[in-house]
């Protein structure tokens, strides 16, 4: 795989963190192909609608603070059009001000593919949580 390819597939990993730690529904549903999916928290999104509505709606606390930061990229071309990767993510999520924050260690599990218009988008995005903290 070409450096090239492995940027733009690091810019969609930040990408995703940026507009889910900012309530983005829209421009994060976007990051997918029409009939992509997300599996998190036990849920399977189909769809940029349901990806971006439940964006919406975990952001419904305006107390709630949420930060993604990703590492360990692993990248395999899969075909000409489709890459799988793997990564982890910490996630750090606070329900209110001046309380503790909650951390999660997930697993990432993406395929991308390369779509008509040359773009790259997330065809599927397992998130698998390993552990989870209180500090």
């Amino acid at each position: 795989m070409a450096a090239f390819d492995v940027s733009i597939i690091e810019r969609l990993l930040s990408d995703f963190a940026w507009h889910a730690d900012r309530a983005e529904g829209d421009a994060l549903s976007r990051l997918f192909t029409s009939s992509g999916t997300l599996q998190v928290g036990g849920q399977e999104l189909v769809g940029r609608q349901a990806i971006a509505d439940d964006c919406h709606r975990r952001a419904l606390n305006p107390q709630r603070k949420v930060r993604h930061v990703w590492s360990n990229l692993r990248v395999d071309r899969v075909d000409a059009n489709r890459v799988s990767t793997t990564a982890i993510q910490l996630t750090f999520e606070q329900w209110a001000a001046d309380t503790p924050a909650n951390v999660r260690v997930n697993d990432l599990f993406d395929t991308f593919v390369q779509e008509t218009d040359g773009g790259w988008r997330f065809a599927t995005r397992v998130i698998q949580r390993e552990i989870a903290l209180a500090i």
